[in-house]
């Protein structure tokens, strides 16, 4: 197939989350598998103009309807390490040229409803400027969710381009929408006709990813019990029934996402002061007491060690981790290791559990470079990652893949990957689950797992082994993306 993706953001080009880390590696992987693949992303000259990129060609004039005028683009094209792989940067410095992509000062930039229903138009447009003429047009989130609105306008659908396309938006994080006031269905050049509740309109307002829910051909959540998560209000941030709509007809779909395999690999990662696999834990050792170094704890091996790298925002259940932490602190001997940043209140109450207890918890306040992370995630033996939702997640697959074992809240992505240890499959565990979301239900499964290291280290290693040869690849991921395509096309 010929396929068009389009992302805010990609990796190695430019990255605040998961999407990032799924635009680098899928369309890789579906290139991989013989499909021809176009990423379409803007040209963030303060990001990815650090990086020194060659471009293949550059195509200026790329004329885009804005409002009642006409902007000029231009795009970059480069290819990727596939030869069925390419990229496409729209190069727009009054929207993209900006310090980090989303947010200023903690605030989302007052023009993002220009910024990204421009961006959308613009992959729109230089899709029949390449006259790439795909098969499938593959949306993400708000930024790009338009596209699927624009798919089936006038503006659009009779253009031959267009004759054998089919739509697909992917959601990454229902909880992140594109919502804004009516008046900026303007900047679309699509009518009034669109602004009603089976399209764009949500509360007199605008909502983007709405859009693109109601007009996808197909609609994608990150991992199958987030599919069904989001179906009800609990979840579905308000979005639920437009979701349910589109289930009844068929249309929902849950594919859980992989990991690159090659980056994350505990055998032959450079971040590492040694390697080791499955079969041969030895290096698992070294870099548990490097990773106590780093942090200025004791090299100890006779307590556990637990991590966590997260976003300290509410989604991610940072704040319940920061109660549990009082008394497992006070009551247990266990060392804990916290990484990241985000809401105020709890990097200053993590400091404090670290000012209370040196020798137990370290925090590090910031965004972790690779070598800091790939640490983390091996020399521990335990990720902690107890979410209110998530999506899919990956920290936890990244957990497993290097041995540390996996605590985490079954919901989403974490329920479809994390199997709980319950003293009977030792075989098959791999980590260990819990659902309520209080401190006392976190702090017992902490020492749930601690127990289990102590008290039955054949089972513990027995999860380790089953973790890190458990298959997360994109191979299997790009597979059910396809079946997903063929099935758009029916």
């Amino acid at each position: 197939m010929n396929i068009v993706w389009l992302a805010s953001e990609v990796v190695p080009f430019a990255k605040t989350g998961g999407l990032a880390d799924v635009s680098g590696a899928l369309p890789e992987a579906l290139a991989e598998r013989g499909h021809q693949v176009s990423v379409i992303l803007p040209w963030y000259p303060q990001i990815t103009g650090k990086l020194n990129l060659v471009f293949d060609e550059t195509i200026d004039l790329l004329g885009v309807p804005f409002g009642d005028k006409t902007e000029w683009a231009s795009i970059h094209k480069l290819h990727g390490e596939s030869r069925n792989l390419t990229f496409y940067f729209i190069e727009y410095n009054r929207f993209f040229d900006r310090p980090t992509l989303y947010t200023w000062d903690g605030a989302e930039y007052a023009d993002s409803a220009q910024r990204f229903i421009f961006f959308s138009r613009a992959c729109m447009q230089a899709i029949l400027k390449l006259r790439l003429h795909p098969d499938i047009l593959h949306a993400n989130d708000w930024h790009t969710a338009l596209a699927c609105v624009y798919l089936q306008s006038p503006l659009y659908r009779n253009d031959p381009n267009f004759s054998n396309c089919r739509s697909i938006l992917s959601i990454h994080n229902i909880g992140y929408q594109g919502i804004f006031p009516k008046s900026n269905l303007y900047w679309t050049g699509l009518g009034w006709e669109y602004f009603h509740c089976d399209c764009l309109e949500f509360y007199d307002q605008i909502n983007l990813l709405k859009g693109g829910i109601m007009t996808a051909d197909r609609v994608n959540a990150v991992s199958p019990t987030y599919a069904r998560e989001i179906l009800s209000p609990e979840y579905g941030f308000a979005l639920d029934p437009a979701l349910r709509h589109r289930a009844y007809y068929g249309a929902l779909r849950g594919i859980i996402n992989g990991i690159d395999i090659h980056v994350w690999n505990p055998a032959a990662d450079k971040n590492l002061p040694a390697c080791y696999n499955a079969e041969d834990l030895t290096g698992k050792q070294i870099c548990r007491h490097a990773l106590q170094d780093m942090f200025h704890l004791p090299k100890r091996d006779d307590v556990p060690l637990f991590t966590s790298i997260s976003r300290f925002a509410v989604q991610k259940g940072l704040d319940v981790f920061a109660d549990a932490l009082s008394s497992l602190l006070d009551e247990n001997d266990f060392q804990f290791i916290v990484i990241g940043s985000g809401d105020k209140n709890l990097e200053n109450w993590f400091r404090f559990h670290a000012q209370r207890h040196p020798d137990k918890f370290a925090v590090y306040v910031g965004f972790a470079k690779d070598d800091v992370s790939h640490l983390a995630e091996a020399g521990a033996d335990f990720f902690v990652m107890p979410s209110r939702y998530e999506p899919c997640g990956l920290n936890q697959m990244y957990s497993m893949r290097y041995g540390t074992l996996p605590i985490v809240r079954r919901t989403g992505g974490l329920a479809d990957t994390v199997l709980s240890y319950n003293y009977k499959n030792a075989d098959q565990a791999t980590g260990f689950v819990f659902w309520d979301l209080y401190p006392d239900a976190l702090a017992q499964t902490i020492r749930w797992a601690a127990s289990v290291r102590k008290e039955h280290p054949e089972d513990f290693r027995q999860m380790i082994h089953n973790a890190m040869t458990h298959d997360f690849s994109w191979n299997n991921t790009a597979a059910q993306y396809e079946r997903m395509y063929e099935d758009a096309h029916r």
